[in-house]
């Protein structure tokens, strides 16, 4: 612009229309920059210009005309700015308690906890210890688990450290050790399968693919080192399947920095969204309409893969010291599944030899508990059962015998608060327990307005004060309203920074930032209600500087509201009216030059 004011200035014979575009520049330039281009004397000698003709006068009048009317339509813009700032500010305690909302729901599940707390007498709580006692040892412990633990506990240092490198949670997880034992008894001293052996495994692992307790099919379960997902990924390779979920921008980047920090392309990250997200579904529809299982889909795929080769090399038979955790065995990984085997070939004769002696008891491959608590030996393992069985706990959800008619049913899985009692069976005292959760409860019900409906298997969020939900309803239709109004000033400013040669946008569209601020702390308080991730650009619930905690390859179950309450900004469309009004008015001053 400075430019555009030193060439006028240096013509000749400026026209009216030129004199107001540099009065014009001049006031944006010292508005925008805090520094006048034009000198005192410059501005007389524009303002005091006489017209010589009619045609000169009507020019001026023209022109000066337009720019009074874009000043005035920059009050009213103004305006519907500060409206929407006051809806703002009304709408800010709102958002407070929104926010809120997640430490509030999630206080109030634990204060339900608190008064779950069974409140007994001292003779009560033992009587409780006792029978979840009676239950542990009743359980005792699996002969093959205890073999494992004997045979773990007895490795040297360096060996044990080497199996942890393998696995990490080798010292609890059985599996592992266990399932590669079953591919060296199939590959049978041998470095390939027979036919029958691929058909065992490849059945072995499909069914892995199905969790009894949890009544669904999992795919992230291993079998030895080979992941069903896997396998499920070279059929939906086979069936040239692609992914088809379409990223958003925040997810695009997401995916590009896992890509960085992982090392791989950024369509292998997509692939690997792709196999965690969308696979398990592919494969039960496919399943379904094509009359088969998804375990028979999953052996099928892997006996094809077992006739090009193992999908990686068994400890058995492995002569590398590498991981995939990058650090290296000591010992190469068929020396350490070796000696591991040993170990557990020792542990196995020295149990048999205690069962054989009558040291420790056997009921159908359970170790019992009574003859574990009662062995004086000096095993960890027995070591580990004694104090699990002495201990109280109150989350392990173990049932009273079925034959107890006091109990039937009843679980032990609740904490006990340990008090004298009335014959009642009332606390003598207000326990500090039961105050505080009381105290609590009264607090958190009465604080916030919102509520929780249960409606088709989902959790909804609603608010419970139907006048506050009107006024909510309102404060959002005046954000969206002062939004389109200051999209469309800012469209007929535009028009006629042309005619003017300057930006006339700047102040409004400084305004219109501002609002569409407003908006997305609008959506940003309704997205920590339902538990979502904050936003990037107030359209994504996602944050790309914490990918730990937010996981794109698993499902999330979120609340929902009621009603549709976000405000999408990219679907706010310049207010028609407002529009029209503006542009009737600027046409009728500037003609064919608006």
């Amino acid at each position: 612009m400075k430019k555009n004011i030193t060439a006028l200035l240096q013509k000749g014979n400026l026209t009216p229309k030129e004199r107001i575009i540099l009065l014009l520049q001049n006031d944006i330039i010292t508005a925008t920059t805090g520094k006048e281009p034009l000198t005192e004397a410059d501005k007389k000698a524009l303002q005091n210009w006489q017209a010589k003709t009619n045609q000169q006068a009507q020019e001026w009048n023209k022109y000066s005309e337009g720019w009074k009317l874009w000043a005035k339509g920059g009050l009213e813009a103004e305006i519907v700015y500060l409206d929407a700032r006051v809806e703002h500010f009304r709408e800010s305690a709102i958002n407070t308690h929104l926010h809120f909302y997640p430490y509030c729901r999630r206080a109030r599940g634990l204060i339900a906890g608190l008064e779950k707390i069974k409140e007994v007498n001292f003779k009560e709580a033992i009587e409780i210890k006792n029978k979840q006692r009676e239950a542990k040892l009743k359980e005792g412990l699996d002969i093959n688990k205890a073999i494992y633990q004997l045979a773990f506990e007895s490795l040297s240092e360096d060996l044990r450290k080497d199996i942890l490198t393998l696995y990490p949670d080798a010292a609890t997880e059985i599996d592992y050790l266990d399932e590669e034992e079953i591919i060296a008894d199939l590959l049978n001293g041998q470095d390939w399968l027979t036919k029958e052996a691929k058909e065992k495994l490849a059945e072995l692992i499909a069914a892995k693919s199905y969790n009894a307790f949890a009544k669904e099919y999992q795919l992230f379960h291993y079998f030895a080192s080979i992941q069903l997902l896997k396998v499920a990924g070279r059929w939906a390779k086979e069936k040239g399947l692609k992914p088809t979920k379409i990223y958003s921008k925040a997810e695009e980047l997401l995916i590009k920095k896992v890509a960085e920090e992982q090392k791989i392309s950024e369509g292998e990250a997509k692939e690997t969204l792709f196999l965690e997200n969308e696979l398990k579904d592919i494969l039960e529809n496919y399943a379904r309409d094509n009359k088969t299982t998804i375990e028979a889909i999953l052996k099928e795929t892997l006996i094809k893969w077992l006739e090009e080769g193992l999908p990686y090399l068994p400890l058995v038979i492995s002569d590398n010291k590498a991981t995939f955790s990058g650090i290296d065995t000591k010992l190469p990984h068929k020396e350490v599944f070796k000696e591991w085997l040993k170990a557990k070939e020792q542990a196995k004769a020295t149990l048999q030899a205690l069962i054989d002696k009558g040291e420790l008891k056997v009921s159908e491959k359970i170790i019992t508990g009574e003859s574990l608590y009662n062995f004086k030996g000096d095993y960890k393992f027995i070591k580990d059962f004694k104090e699990w069985t002495d201990e109280y706990n109150a989350n392990l959800g173990i049932v009273y015998a079925a034959d107890d008619p006091e109990h039937k049913g009843d679980n032990l899985d609740q904490e006990l608060l340990v008090c004298n009692k009335y014959n009642i069976g009332r606390p003598t005292f207000f326990s500090n327990v039961s105050l505080i959760a009381k105290e609590l409860k009264t607090f958190f019900e009465n604080l916030g307005f919102i509520k929780e409906i249960e409606k088709d298997g989902e959790t909804i969020l609603d608010f419970d004060n139907d006048k506050l939900k009107k006024a909510y309803k309102e404060i959002r239709e005046n954000l969206i309203n002062g939004y389109s109004k200051l999209l469309a000033f800012k469209e007929a400013f535009k028009k006629l920074s042309k005619t003017y040669e300057v930006d006339l946008t700047f102040l409004t569209s400084s305004r219109l930032e501002e609002v569409g601020d407003f908006i997305d702390q609008h959506n940003d308080a309704l997205r920590e209600a339902l538990g979502k991730k904050r936003y990037i650009d107030g359209k994504d619930e996602i944050d790309i500087d914490d990918i730990e905690s937010l996981n794109l390859f698993s499902k999330r179950e979120l609340l929902k509201l009621e009603d549709d309450l976000f405000i999408d900004k990219d679907k706010i469309l310049p207010d028609i009216d407002t529009k029209e009004s503006w542009g009737k008015k600027f046409i009728s001053i500037l003609g064919d030059d608006f």
